[in-house]
């Protein structure tokens, strides 16, 4: 106060009147400041939820796409190595022509193993099983029965492991293997086993292997250390 004896003056109600706007100013600044730490942590966690909605719709993606893979017979059990494949829908494959049903006059089987770069890629159900047209082709694959063979025709035939392939959509020759080029470093080699266990080296191109009854068929692509072994399970086949 600095009136007389002590009185309050207008000069102190101004300086008292500048002081509360001063402090209302600072008040207001940090609830400015506030609000803007809000919006910032606001931004900050929509970018965020953004990008693990992202992450997760990839991830979905992504799975979707090798499952419809290996439904299709094309990927191993783990999803390590995928081929290429692109099944027969029901036209004509090398001649072969899909029907409701195949003649039973010859039904024989081959177990099929494939290798690619050490890895198992199994042939599953449903190749050469076309649902949406009703129709099977006379080489197809049965439900629970992954790698085996059907051969049925209504006259007898000998069918090769490349018409095979090829309903399965699979790309085989002395060079490849689906999308897998044959090389100095990665060799194909193709091991036969007959109905009675013998053991013989496919030298010719593996697309003309002509398919017998109750073979073992290994590919193998850049898999040298797989050691083949005639399929075990044609004792209690009763396909």
């Amino acid at each position: 106060m600095s009136g007389p004896g002590g009185s309050f003056t207008k000069r102190d109600q101004r300086r008292a009147t500048r002081q509360e706007q001063y402090q209302q100013r600072q008040q207001e600044r940090q609830r400015q400041r506030q609000r803007e730490i809000r919006r910032q942590r606001l931004i900050r966690g929509a970018i965020i939820g953004g990008v693990v909605l992202i992450v997760v719709i990839l991830l979905i993606v992504i799975s979707q796409f090798v499952f419809r893979a290996g439904s299709q017979g094309g990927a191993s059990p783990s999803g390590a190595v995928a081929l290429n494949a692109k099944p027969a829908t029901g036209q004509a494959v090398d001649g072969l022509t899909c029907l409701p049903e195949q003649g039973g006059v010859m039904h024989i089987h081959q177990y099929l193993e494939l290798y690619i770069n050490g890895q198992r890629v199994n042939a599953n159900p449903g190749i050469g099983i076309v649902d949406s047209a009703n129709c099977l082709y006379p080489l197809h694959v049965h439900d629970n029965e992954a790698n085996i063979i059907h051969n049925e025709s209504n006259t007898v035939t000998t069918f090769t492991l490349g018409q095979f392939f090829d309903i399965w959509g699979v790309k085989l020759s002395s060079s490849q293997v689906g999308q897998y080029t044959v090389d100095s470093s990665h060799k194909l080699v193709v091991e036969v086993f007959d109905a009675s266990g013998r053991m013989a080296v496919y030298t010719g191109n593996p697309y003309n292997l002509p398919l017998q009854e109750r073979q073992t068929i290994y590919v193998l692509y850049n898999s040298p250390n797989v050691k083949p072994a005639a399929w075990d399970g044609w004792s209690s086949f009763n396909g």
